[in-house]
């Protein structure tokens, strides 16, 4: 697995995620919607299954 300081993420594409979770579902944190959308997939945008992929991988890993 890769180290966080080896993960780089495009400045635009910073926070994508966290703004979707807080519009699409505002009482869940960010890893739970990213949980709930992974346990979803076909009911969600492609781009949406990718940032949450992302989202758990490494920003919600503990």
């Amino acid at each position: 697995m890769a180290k966080k300081a080896d993960i780089k993420i495009k400045k635009s594409n910073a926070g994508k995620f966290t703004a979707w979770a807080k519009k699409n579902m505002p009482n869940k944190s960010v890893c739970s919607a990213a949980s709930a959308v992974m346990k979803r997939k076909s009911k969600y945008n492609p781009s949406v299954v990718k940032m949450a992929n992302f989202a758990k991988n490494f920003g919600c890993s503990k």
